[in-house]
């Protein structure tokens, strides 16, 4: 469960910003909360704001921290890190970017950051709370600095195999440290849905997997009654969407006389819209089978709202999230702007400050509303700001 993430100087974010996922004092919606030592926390959180305002750099950030954590002990010695400083200012450029999150894994808390510029990991910590205080895993200060308080000699050697470009989380876990496998394995278990991050059709020859996604796909009414693989021995590639040549929809349609047909397509001559919900679905049912955190850049692209509302519903119920899974997406359907669909503290927004070009983020949670405000029609009046400002022209 991901409790809070903070970034400092990355992409449009410059001053430091903190997506948290801890609830508000808010009365509606008690299903929509997780509880863990005396504290709740949210099931889902949407991020609105005006195209370009910053809301995609907030996911984008989040999966750059997870990336580096899982891959960089295979850097090679001397490579520049990849990472992406504030651009509209001349210090930025050269100042670290930080990365900071608070998680449970395994039922115990955790709190992991860092920061870095184009050429070392500069400082670096991993704490945990087993007994609900504050233990150190490892310190990491001026590159080359460390400290350690536990099995001191063992993480002395992890320490020579990490180069200044390198996270001693990832070269610790990757040498199997008991100490840190819970924390990097919470990183792996991450999942992110972009336009660049495609699934494979490979999902559907687990049969239990693709009799439920069938149930999802009944549910929003396409019409689709089962889900074909053809050459199911060799799935390891990533198309577009899904393998064309591989994945076929079956339709069962009635003639005059009331009796059925059924006609087969492939996943390509389904509309953009049936391909769009089918992929987001796979991750969301691996999400909620597994009780992991789903991050979604653009949820509801090609999807019709009511679609959009039903795939949030099920992380914000307890009937179909009893693993307590976590859904962070962002959005520009208003309709989803409702007291009935998310509490006022699952809202957030971005916007970009016009002169200077950094993104801020906020919570609807901050504004004074009164019980029965109608938030879609606040919102796109401006009043909670995060919208796009047309500027009149001859």
């Amino acid at each position: 469960m991901l409790i809070q993430f903070s970034v400092t100087n990355f992409r449009s974010i410059k001053d430091k910003v903190t997506l948290s996922m801890l609830a508000g004092n808010v009365k509606e919606h008690p299903e929509h909360l997780i509880s863990y030592a005396n504290e709740k926390y949210l099931k889902s959180a949407v991020i609105y704001g005006a195209n370009a305002s910053g809301k995609s750099n907030i996911i984008r950030a989040f999966s750059f921290m997870v990336d580096f954590v899982l891959n960089s002990h295979n850097l090679q010695l001397h490579k520049k890190i990849p990472r992406y400083p504030f651009q509209f200012d001349k210090d930025t450029q050269h100042l670290p970017g930080k990365f900071e999150v608070i998680f449970i894994s395994n039922g115990i808390c955790y709190a992991y950051g860092f920061s870095i510029n184009d050429d070392e990991v500069i400082d670096e910590y991993l704490y945990h709370y087993p007994k609900g205080r504050q233990a150190i895993i490892f310190e990491r200060s001026n590159t080359r600095d460390f400290r350690f308080v536990k099995d001191v000699s063992k993480q002395n050697s992890f320490k020579e195999r990490t180069s200044a470009n390198k996270l001693y989380l990832s070269v610790a876990a990757n040498w199997n440290y008991s100490e840190v496998i819970p924390a990097f394995e919470w990183f792996a278990s991450c999942q992110f849905f972009t336009k660049d991050i495609r699934t494979t059709s490979s999902k559907f020859e687990n049969i239990d997997f693709k009799n439920s996604i069938l149930s999802m796909l009944k549910v929003a009414d396409f019409g689709i009654n089962d889900l074909i693989l053809k050459n199911s021995g060799d799935l390891n590639y990533i198309d577009s969407v899904f393998p064309t040549d591989n994945l076929k929809t079956v339709h069962r349609v009635y003639d005059n006389n009331g009796q059925p047909s059924y006609y087969d397509l492939n996943i390509g001559e389904e509309s953009d819209g049936t391909r769009a919900y089918l992929e987001v679905i796979c991750f969301a049912k691996k999400a909620l089978d597994e009780g992991t955190v789903f991050i979604a850049d653009e949820i509801d692209a090609h999807l019709h709202p009511l679609l959009t509302k039903h795939l949030i519903s099920l992380f914000n119920s307890n009937e179909s999230n009893a693993k307590n899974a976590q859904l962070i997406f962002t959005s520009h359907s208003t309709m989803l702007l409702d007291s009935d669909t998310l509490r006022r503290d699952q809202i957030w927004f971005t916007e970009k400050e016009e002169e200077t070009a950094v993104t801020n983020l906020f919570s609807l949670y901050d504004f004074p509303i009164k019980k029965g405000t109608e938030i879609e029609k606040g919102y796109l009046l401006g009043r909670y700001g995060a919208i796009p400002f047309i500027k009149r022209g001859e």
